[in-house]
């Protein structure tokens, strides 16, 4: 096979690659705190000989898992116990098998325990790793993130930076965890807004717009495979009658 053909095939393989990423992005468009993900593609300089002679042959290589972590719009939704964070930090919530995740999605409520959970029973969690309770009324959760209650109980709900965001690994939807080499701290001066939600920070102009240009590139790339197969058909041709 040519070896152009293993290059628009390279090509094509990206360009799907890329279409998964900007599908999912357009599907959590309405999730809360959703980061859009990015592919990334660089080129890689074929070891062919034709590479020794000076002629190397550039072939695409894709790389996922990267997000775009800039700050959704922020929305009012009237609703106390939705919770969204005006500025650097993450949440820190955990599933039923004691994992810890972290996550800009602010949609809480409070269950059956009073423990204020998150979309997929993810609970939100204190400075020690234990659920926050409510116990009694709600009276208000400061920009801090105290809550108080009527009775007079208050408790706090810390938010964590990653200097490194690269060391966030997506879990599914709006939730992160962290490598095993990373550390998440203390925001010191954490800004909760009550009643607030912060929107999916895609943008559906641009991610469609880039789902057209991809879509160029794949369509591109199987042309070039279609006339490099007959190139060689031809060449295959001449062969024989020679």
């Amino acid at each position: 096979m040519s070896t152009g053909k293993y290059a628009a095939l390279s090509a094509a393989r990206t360009a799907i690659q890329s279409l998964d990423t900007l599908t999912n992005n357009i599907a959590n468009l309405r999730t809360s705190g959703f980061k859009k993900g990015r592919a990334v593609f660089s080129a890689v300089l074929s070891e062919a000989q034709s590479c020794q002679q000076g002629k190397g042959l550039n072939f695409a290589k894709g790389q996922e898992g990267f997000s775009d972590f800039s700050q959704g719009v922020i929305s009012t939704t009237g609703q106390p116990f939705d919770l969204a964070i005006n500025g650097p930090g993450y949440f820190k919530v955990r599933d039923e098998q004691g994992n810890f995740f972290y996550t800009r999605q602010g949609h809480f409520r409070p269950n059956a325990e009073g423990n204020l959970v998150a979309a997929g029973g993810f609970k939100l969690v204190n400075d020690g790793g234990e659920p926050i309770a409510i116990e009694g009324q709600l009276a208000s959760i400061s920009e801090e993130g105290t809550i108080l209650t009527t009775s007079g109980d208050f408790q706090n709900i810390p938010l964590y930076d990653v200097t490194d965001t690269a060391l966030l690994e997506r879990s599914g939807g709006a939730y992160f965890a962290l490598k095993e080499e990373a550390a998440a701290t203390a925001l010191e001066n954490p800004r909760i807004l009550s009643g607030s939600i912060e929107e999916s920070n895609v943008n559906i102009m641009q991610e469609m717009a880039r789902m057209v240009e991809i879509q160029r590139v794949f369509e591109n790339s199987q042309k070039a495979m279609l006339n490099y197969s007959t190139i060689s058909e031809k060449t295959n041709e001449i062969g024989i009658l020679a």
